[in-house]
């Protein structure tokens, strides 16, 4: 018996719905209708729980003029939030189709998108509530002047948001800011696992002596999330040795090992427990991710690379902020990374490290790439700026990409004067690797 209930068990899937439900385009636009409503509710009966004539300084609004600009309200805001969704579709299919399927999320969880949209709704639905407290007979009085302020602070401030969001879409659709947002978020998903803390020193568990038992998911898809504390929880209180074989961003299926168990038999009870520890869904989630922001820089380069598009500034662009990313995890030393175990080594992790950043960095765009010299160049530039500014112990990693882009491009590239320029270029940056390491 494991002693863990279904509701410990619903932890992980719990935290992984509340980051989700964070970014989920619905989920300001609810909230915002839900205060809208209550907010009518508020000041059309505020009046019956002050003190007698303390709101007669007022001016007095007709409750048919009221009525007429709620009316208008109403069916304006959601002509407007309408188109709004409208506008938000084209942009999300330009987006998919300029940049990237995978940056779409991204797009969706903008707050100033959101933030529009719930302040149209909000303001059909207030003026839609006040308009029912009418036809109750619910607002009379200072309520019917304070619903008319209230009708009009909001108009004022839909209008706001509108030319806002006019302003935002026209800017979201530039190909250079869609590769900034990729970027700023990857960033900062980068940051956040090369600062995460490590456990302080324990005593470590002996290595379970025995035959190692696989667990096996039981859906299909991608990993998004590894509840890391609950696992460990997990295997201190059934004396277990876990090796986890996925990291978040993988594909698994019902074929493929999530963990092996060394130290228990895995019954029943025990796997359904260690499953919940990971949270599998239909596409990737940037957080806990951090080789997802890499991949969607390099798609957007090797995506403006095809002969479709045939868009080279715009790979060199995206390289360029690729080499933002990966200078910050080169100036990590290895030793600093992330630990792959706990500190008493009953759960072992796959980590990512600054060699499999720097492959799904730049080997995509390398082999798409290949044959344009000012592409290859820029390569080979944030390859120099990485031997430059790399922690020691990154430097076989980054001379070993630098041979294979070698490789590549003297094979692709045409004109003997580009290839020269880009032997010349790996040669810096061998001698700087060199003489970094006298």
């Amino acid at each position: 018996m494991t002693g863990t209930g279904s509701g410990e068990q619903l932890i992980p899937r719990v935290k992984n719905e509340i980051r989700a439900v964070r970014t989920a385009l619905w989920f300001r636009p609810s909230a915002y209708c839900l205060i809208a409503a209550l907010a009518a509710a508020f000041v059309a009966t505020v009046d019956g729980f002050l003190p007698p004539h303390s709101l007669d300084w007022l001016p007095e609004v007709e409750q048919e003029t009221v009525t007429e600009l709620l009316k208008l309200m109403a069916g304006s805001m959601l002509t407007v939030a309408t188109v709004t969704l409208s506008v938000l579709m084209l942009v999300l299919s330009l987006a998919a189709g300029q940049a990237s399927p995978r940056a779409v999320p991204e797009i969706m969880a903008d707050p100033v998108t959101q933030n529009a949209l719930g302040t149209f709704l909000a303001t059909f639905t207030y003026a839609l509530a006040a308009l029912l407290l009418f036809g109750f007979g619910a607002v009379a009085g200072p309520g019917v002047t304070l619903i008319f302020f209230g009708a009009l602070f909001l108009v004022l401030n839909a209008l706001r948001y509108l030319v806002q969001w006019i302003h935002h879409v026209a800017d979201t659709l530039k190909i250079n800011r869609m590769i900034h947002r990729i970027h700023r978020q990857a960033r900062t998903v980068l940051q956040t696992y090369l600062d995460r803390q490590q456990e302080g020193k324990t005593e470590s568990a002996e290595a379970k002596a025995g035959e190692e038992n696989p667990v096996f998911p039981t859906a299909t898809g991608y990993v998004q999330l590894i509840d890391a504390r609950r696992l460990h929880d997990l295997a201190r209180a059934q004396d277990l040795t876990i090796c986890l074989c996925v990291q978040e961003g993988d594909f698994v299926h019902d074929h493929r090992n999530l963990m092996m168990l060394r130290g228990s038999r895995a019954d029943d009870e025990l796997c359904k427990a260690l499953r919940a520890t990971v949270v599998i869904g239909f596409e990737r989630s940037h957080a806990g991710d951090p080789r997802l922001g890499f991949e969607l820089l390099a798609e957007v380069a090797c995506r403006a690379l095809s002969p479709g598009i045939n868009d080279p500034q715009t790979a060199m662009a995206a390289i360029e902020y690729l080499g933002s990313l990966l200078a910050l995890a080169a100036a990590r030393p290895a030793a600093d990374y992330p630990a792959c175990s706990t500190a008493d080594g009953r759960v072992t992790f796959l980590c990512p490290d600054f060699g499999a950043m720097l492959e799904r960095a730049l080997r995509p765009v390398i082999r798409d790439g290949a044959a344009k010299a000012e592409v290859m160049e820029a390569v080979m530039q944030v390859l120099c700026d990485l031997a430059a500014c790399a922690a020691p112990d990154h430097l076989d990693v980054v001379l070993e990409e630098a041979q294979r882009a070698e490789a590549f491009g003297l094979s692709a590239l045409t004109l003997e004067r580009d290839k020269k320029a880009f032997c010349e270029k790996v040669q810096e940056l061998r001698d700087h690797i060199a003489g970094r390491r006298r």
